[in-house]
């Protein structure tokens, strides 16, 4: 005899169904937010401990201060206790300077100084084209002695950098020791957003193009790209790269520096924690001609992967002293108030596979700088820089 189902058990068997489905897509979703906050408690523990400690400084603290200062030291510190040296956290305003900086640009009279502690002057390396500080005649090698109101030899370097800093389409009142006289005077020189010098270039002897590259931020391919055309134009048949004292910059921009001067290849590859990579690689068109870097201690980076790079292919001699060894690429991730953080989230080898962590970049020509040069090579040629001489002749002498 065949048995039906009432209308009453089929309602009651799809309720279960549902509840019984519901239930299942609820322990998957329960499990998924499991996954994706492992560390649940553990935050918990952070956020009530910060809260702990602001509740007890609101109720008792008997002086005055900043909440957004304080929340800004606190995640300075938690990314300070991660132990990388490489990563950190950078507050709305370092933020916002800093992305400028990465496109190759800043706020101010456009200017790159160098602090002379002896003479209590800021000796001009770079001056900005179409600056507030070329627009007011300040030259290569002239020296800031302070401003209108503050001077270094009375209220030191911080105060007088602070005192040049401000507002674009503002003006400040410098007084400066000019390097062709020898004279003092008060120029006025208007603060804005201007495009930073990253590399320049020029003719030494023997037909040997030398390039200085400050870094590898955003843009410095072109001025790179534009600085190489140019020395060949002129005839160089040998060049000298100098990255000395450069912080690195953006692997993209590295990647585009290199491939001119790279056979076909891998240049760097980046791996993420969950070990995906990422491959940069030259064409097969390449500069064949003598070459040689200069680097030393405060080389970082993408600077040490500059000269690592061609230190593989054999296109370049390296001169001078044994890089740190940065392994780690960086990405910054904006945070929902404005500030972000600076994080290692790549590491990165070099064109054979190898990892600078340890062992840095070690030069083919060791050769030191004597520690009352070390701050003025910008300043010296062949002749006084005895790295800059070795460099010289190895490419001169290049077979």
């Amino acid at each position: 005899m065949r048995q039906g189902v009432s209308k009453m058990t089929t309602a009651v068997l799809c309720v279960l169904s549902a509840a019984t489905a519901f239930n299942a897509s609820y322990i998957v979703l329960q499990r998924q937010n499991e996954a994706r906050m492992p560390d649940y408690q553990a935050n918990n523990a952070i956020y009530g401990k910060l809260g702990e400690i602001r509740q007890l400084v609101d109720d008792l603290y008997v002086g005055q201060y900043d909440p957004q200062k304080a929340v800004d030291l606190a995640s300075a510190g938690f990314i300070l206790g991660v132990g990388d040296r490489w990563s950190g956290y950078l507050s709305k305003e370092e933020y916002e300077e800093y992305r400028l900086s990465l496109r190759g640009q800043s706020h101010g009279i456009g200017v790159y100084t160098l602090y002379d502690p002896e003479r209590q002057s800021l000796r001009l390396i770079e001056v900005y084209p179409d600056s507030g500080a070329d627009r007011a005649g300040l030259k290569r090698g002239d020296e800031i002695l302070g401003t209108a109101d503050k001077m270094l030899k009375d209220n030191g370097y911080q105060e007088v950098r602070d005192s040049i800093a401000g507002e674009a389409g503002t003006s400040v009142e410098l007084v400066v020791r000019h390097a062709d006289t020898g004279k003092t005077d008060t120029v006025s020189a208007v603060r804005g957003e201007v495009e930073t010098t990253m590399v320049t270039g020029k003719m030494l002897e023997d037909h040997t193009g030398y390039i200085l590259i400050y870094n590898f931020h955003l843009g410095a391919e072109k001025q790179f790209d534009k600085v190489l055309k140019d020395l060949l134009a002129q005839g160089a048949e040998r060049l000298v790269f100098d990255v000395r004292e450069n912080p690195g910059g953006a692997v993209e921009t590295l990647s585009k520096m290199l491939d001119p001067l790279l056979p076909e290849g891998t240049i760097m590859t980046l791996r993420a924690k969950d070990g995906t990579e990422k491959v940069y690689t030259s064409d097969a068109k390449e500069l064949d001609l003598p070459m040689a870097v200069i680097m030393n201690q405060n080389s970082y980076s993408a600077a040490e992967f500059f000269a690592a790079a061609l230190q593989e292919y054999g296109k370049a001699v390296i001169v001078g002293e044994q890089t740190v060894g940065k392994g780690y690429s960086q990405r910054t991730y904006e945070l929902s108030d404005g500030s972000a953080l600076r994080l290692s989230d790549n590491a990165y080898y070099t064109p054979k596979g190898k990892s600078l962590i340890g062992t840095g970049v070690l030069p083919d020509l060791a050769v030191s700088l004597p520690a009352e040069k070390i701050n003025y090579f910008y300043f010296m040629g062949p002749e006084e820089d005895p790295q800059l001489a070795a460099a010289c002749k190895a490419v001169k002498d290049h077979k």
